[in-house]
């Protein structure tokens, strides 16, 4: 059967996001303000979700001094009843929501995290941080996309973006955190079992609701990048770079392009699938 849907023969339009809401939730942090950065952009009004509000006000502020447009909502993804508050609210307000962006997480950075608990080893972890990690970084996105899913299966259209990881497709290399007989020192810091599970389960969620969703031209797909460069140890950004075929981290800027393919209609006729930005890390 052949699909009526055309893809606009020029690819600027196609790549081009006026008039279009996007839900990013995780908004406030350190990738959501880029993602919501190269969408505001593209033409969007992008609508950033956290928990909190004066975090989520200084990063649209920064939006909004760039591109002058940005919304926030307060919200607890784990919280079905909050969020859906937050998400009937963006679309009695507009009257849409053509795109999800599924980026919070339970990461070192989140508010709250005790670096003790969230690194210690694997069988040292306690059970309420492995469960913590599960509500957020998994249940969280499940829940989002149970609950803006139907209001693009309305409108007959939509793009959900679900942020994975390269862990989620391969293990972290281990061998990075540890001392060796070269003089590396080590670092007290790992990627907890947690992190790169719940990343593994939200790419298969993915194909699950691309393969369920895709009569309704809802189009899902999952983003797994690799590690930003935020000031590392340079010993540890030298271990690291080892992994990876490109031989280095990624920069803050290397994502937006990939955000917007698959917010956009330049990713048309792209569902189920995991879009790996890591330098080439998993091809090894």
């Amino acid at each position: 059967m052949t699909s009526s849907f055309s893809a606009n023969p020029s690819v600027r339009r196609q790549f081009d996001l006026t008039g279009r809401v996007v839900l990013l939730t995780g908004g406030a942090g350190f990738l959501g303000v880029q993602f919501a950065e190269a969408l505001a952009e593209m033409g969007s009004t992008p609508v950033l979700l956290d928990l909190d509000n004066e975090a989520l006000e200084k990063a649209a502020d920064s939006v909004r001094g760039q591109f002058g447009h940005c919304e926030i909502a307060v919200a607890d993804i784990t919280d079905a009843s909050a969020l859906r508050r937050a998400v009937e609210g963006i679309v009695d307000r507009h009257g849409r929501l053509d795109v999800l962006i599924n980026n919070a997480a339970l990461t070192r950075y989140s508010t709250g995290v005790d670096p003790d608990a969230f690194f210690a080893p694997y069988v040292e972890t306690e059970p309420s941080v492995w469960e913590a990690g599960l509500k957020v970084n998994l249940t969280g996105v499940a829940l989002a996309c149970q609950i803006v899913g139907p209001h693009m299966i309305r409108q007959g259209k939509g793009a959900i973006i679900n942020l994975g990881s390269d862990v989620g497709v391969v293990s972290p290399d281990h061998r990075i955190y540890e001392a060796d007989e070269a003089g590396y020192p080590g670092q007290d810091f790992n990627t907890p079992a947690f992190y790169a599970v719940t990343k593994a389960g939200v790419i298969h969620l993915t194909k699950y609701l691309a393969t369920l969703w895709a009569r309704h031209n809802v189009r899902v797909n999952a983003l797994s990048p690799a590690g930003v460069f935020r000031n590392h140890d340079p010993a540890f950004v030298k271990k690291l770079s080892t992994c990876i075929p490109l031989g280095r981290m990624a920069t803050i800027n290397e994502y937006k392009g990939a955000v917007v393919f698959l917010a956009s209609d330049a990713s048309s006729f792209v569902t189920g699938h995991n879009l790996v930005v890591d330098g080439g890390r998993t091809a090894w």
